[in-house]
């Protein structure tokens, strides 16, 4: 197959989108199929990511007047000034024009049916992932792997009949490595010492353009009568970098991760984590990990707060009223409860299973959506 996705990173929209895009390229690419990504070359793009991992890439220009307002504002352009630039990015690659492709694989909050209508002539089929549900959209399968109380009905009226709907964290876009490092019997100490730390994993996304990160270490800093150890793990498009490399350099407790490949094993080896909504929801409820979350952004304060319902993570509200003092209480509570940690690791290891849900999207990918 031929599938081109059109998805973005920013400093402003953040990694995660082309992250999950990235997870489902790789098994795709894995399995012989030809790849192509469509990026708006934003400040804090990650077109070199994509280029170093071998994917051919299509960068769209930043238009001179962008829209000031709304995930349009994300976009950089109007959807059909977007859809007109990937056109013209296409037709003037030569082993592109006039090809078309199997699939259109679209992941960004500032595209909807207007974008997806105009690119149908050129791909058979279009695979929409959202979150939102908050406007109409033109595709035949359409991925959704939030966990809500509406889940089932909160995209009715804005799918086009033919389009089937997979919703749910069964569908949760997981890289293979954390299926590899799925704990079989997670460990909760009843106590912490200087022989047996604390092991704490702080990641609020590969950009955190407000610096929660520092937040964070501050928070860990208050907690005198705590033994631990933390990852910090940040993007390599993370505006805050050095600063964060001059602190764990002070602080032998703290490690910096850039862009590792390795979070599933961090995941695995951690006692808590403390971060943000969003996909890597998923990736600690696979591994069963116990969390303290913030919602980044409006989309991920229903899920967050849904989840803490549940008793899968410990919710601490919108990031921008996160304050140090906050969270180190939240912290502390939590590492000297083992009981509640279990009953939070067991909760949400309930939520997805092991593989994630990608084997079988590209099973529907590959025979069509007539499963």
């Amino acid at each position: 197959m031929r599938l081109l996705f059109r998805t973005d990173a920013s400093l402003t929209i953040g990694s995660g989108h082309l992250m999950r895009c990235l997870t489902l390229a790789r098994a795709l690419r894995a399995q012989g199929h030809l790849i192509w990504f469509a990026c708006r070359q934003h400040p804090g793009h990650l077109l070199g990511l994509l280029e170093a991992e071998g994917f051919a890439t299509l960068a769209l220009p930043e238009l001179a007047t962008p829209p000031e307002h709304g995930y349009a504002a994300w976009l950089g352009a109007t959807e059909a000034e977007d859809a007109a630039a990937l056109l013209q990015a296409i037709a003037l690659q030569p082993e592109l024009a006039g090809q078309g492709f199997d699939w259109l694989v679209v992941d960004h909050y500032g595209l909807g049916a207007e974008f997806c209508a105009a690119m149908r002539p050129g791909c058979r089929a279009i695979l929409h992932i959202d979150d939102l549900a908050n406007r109409h959209y033109d595709c035949d399968l359409l991925l959704d792997q939030n966990l809500l109380p509406d889940l089932n009905n909160r995209y009715d009226g804005l799918l086009p009949r033919q389009c089937r709907a997979l919703l749910g964290p069964q569908w949760a876009l997981l890289r293979p490595e954390f299926a590899a490092c799925h704990p079989t019997n997670r460990q909760f100490p009843t106590q912490f010492s200087a022989q047996q730390p604390a092991r704490l994993l702080i990641f609020f996304g590969g950009t955190d353009g407000d610096n929660l990160s520092k937040v964070a270490i501050n928070a860990l800093q208050q907690l005198q009568e705590s033994h631990w150890l933390a990852d910090i793990v940040i993007g390599q498009a993370n505006p805050h970098r050095l600063l964060l490399q001059q602190l764990c350099a002070q602080d032998r407790r703290l490690t910096l991760h850039i862009q590792t490949p390795g979070m599933a094993g961090l995941m695995a080896a951690a006692d808590l984590m403390i971060g943000a909504g969003g996909a890597t929801h998923w990736e600690r409820a696979c591994l069963g990990l116990p969390a303290v979350v913030v919602a980044l952004a409006d989309n991920q304060l229903a899920t967050t707060a849904y989840m803490a319902s549940l008793d899968a993570c410990l919710d601490l509200g919108n990031a921008k009223t996160l304050s140090s003092n906050s969270l180190a209480s939240a912290v502390d509570s939590l590492l000297a409860e083992p009981q509640r940690r279990r009953q939070m690791s067991a909760a949400a290891s309930q939520l997805v299973p092991a593989g994630g849900g990608v084997p079988t999207l590209i099973t529907l990918l590959e025979q069509g959506t007539t499963l």
